[in-house]
């Protein structure tokens, strides 16, 4: 009967509503990210028309590059920000749940590159929020045997939106352009093609923004009990609404009053404890020695360089592959047959949204099941670094797979978008064989920078 009740189960965790508010939010912003990277090729190629295919693709390059950059310089701010009296986890949140927002609706009316750059800059300079909900998730879940069901409910979160947001995009974007006959007459649509899934992905902010300035609880230890506008706000509209009653100021003060006078007494019994215990051992009066903290240099050991440069090169592949997949889908076809198999390729598939957000869905669907049921068997079998060693080796194959989806025979003629069974083939090759990768090895990378 103890066993099954200690048992550790998804009813069992604690703070519930908490991880729900974390979890949905963990789940907008990678709707924002994933969808925008399905219709983004095309979005650029419209504010200069005069652009050839591999001018749009550095400028998707460069606008990546750039949010990355920003992140980093920013990051380190944050994070102080998130640790310190002054700010807390919960305004770092809101300033990067805020400034996704705004980033995210304007770029659907974006009429340069220069704009679009400057949005996604602003977006990575006041968002740092996945290492701030990591954070959240281990404070709100405090005991370690419920910390593993916890964490796990972030990469569902991600997975989830990687199904979701590429379809949506994929539905929304250029509607005036694929339904001529029910919007070709409607001049919203046709002067911001790429405005409804901007504006739907910046929906899902909104609601998460209000999740988070209402309902969620400051985790920082020393500003627990800092006022918070939202949670009060909450708490008087439950009492109007549900009857309960709000405590007023004096029956907090008394509340506060009484817990002072049972820490004294706790206090005074552990003082005559203690001088009882002195008496008995006269070693124990010897103070304490300080902890002393170690100097920032003291971390950089040899391991601990060779695994973050090992993490660098593997966030390398994965932001590059996830960048240029979609642009490669996107390239036009090569209509002059400049290819030369094996190894010499030219030209991309040709796909529209329509049909790159089925090549993403592949990502959300193969990752949520082998995250739950396959990765803890394979983690158990081979160990965390054989695991990363073995995994590891599957960017290079997909290296090797991806320019052959050019070069696939088509049912279409060109310059239409590759069509048919070898090009979709190869598509669901790559993409499980991403998927494989990045499951294995991104978390493997993490135990191994903890260790």
């Amino acid at each position: 009967m103890d066993g099954k009740k200690d048992e550790v189960t998804w009813r069992s965790l604690p703070r519930k509503d908490q991880l729900a508010i974390l979890c949905f939010l963990r789940f907008a912003e990678p709707v924002v990210s994933i969808s925008l990277l399905t219709y983004l090729f095309y979005q650029l190629q419209s504010l200069d028309p005069n652009l050839d295919s591999g001018a749009v693709v550095r400028q998707v390059a460069y606008m990546q590059t750039s949010f990355m950059l920003s992140q980093c310089f920013s990051s380190m701010f944050l994070g102080r920000l998130a640790d310190s009296h002054r700010g807390g986890r919960k305004p770092v949140l809101l300033l990067g749940v805020a400034g996704s927002l705004i980033g995210c609706v304007s770029f659907g009316f974006i009429t340069n590159f220069k704009q679009a750059l400057a949005l996604r800059i602003l977006e990575g300079l006041v968002n740092g929020n996945v290492a701030t909900i990591r954070t959240m998730v281990s404070e709100v879940v405090a005991e370690k045997r419920y910390q593993p069901h916890a964490f796990l409910l972030l990469p569902i979160s991600f997975n989830v939106a990687a199904m979701f947001s590429p379809l949506m995009a994929g539905q929304l974007a250029d509607l005036a352009g694929k339904y001529p006959e029910k919007f070709g007459n409607n001049a919203f649509l046709k002067a911001w093609p790429y405005a409804p899934p901007a504006l739907l992905s910046g929906f899902f902010l909104l609601i998460a923004f209000g999740a988070v300035f209402f309902f969620l609880e400051e985790t920082l230890e020393p500003l627990k009990d800092r006022y918070d506008p939202g949670i009060a706000f909450t708490r008087k509209v439950s009492a109007m609404i549900f009857g309960r009653k709000v405590p007023s100021a004096s029956r907090v003060a008394q509340e506060e009053a009484s817990h002072e006078e049972m820490s004294r007494m706790i206090t005074d019994d552990a003082e005559a404890a203690e001088e009882r215990d002195s008496e008995e051992h006269p070693e124990s009066l010897k103070p304490a020695k300080p902890q002393r903290i170690l100097p920032l240099k003291r971390m950089f050991t040899k391991n601990m360089c060779l695994t973050l440069v090992s993490y660098a090169i593997q966030e390398y592949h994965i932001t590059t592959y996830n960048t240029l997949w979609t642009s490669f889908l996107s390239d036009p076809v090569d209509t002059k047959n400049q290819a030369r198999l094996p190894f010499f390729f030219s030209g991309g598939a040709g796909m529209k949204p329509d049909r790159i957000m089925w090549s993403l869905f592949i990502v959300g669907v193969m990752g949520l099941p082998t995250q739950l049921f396959i990765y803890p068997r394979i983690n158990r079998r081979l160990g965390t670094l054989k695991m990363w060693r073995t995994f590891m080796m599957g960017m290079p194959v997909l290296y090797f797979i991806i320019p052959y989806i050019a070069a696939a025979p088509s049912t279409k003629a060109p310059p239409a978008g590759k069509e048919g069974f070898w090009v979709w083939f190869l598509i669901v090759l790559a993409q499980v064989l991403m998927v494989g990768t990045s499951t294995f090895v991104v978390p493997a990378q993490l135990v191994l920078t903890n260790l």
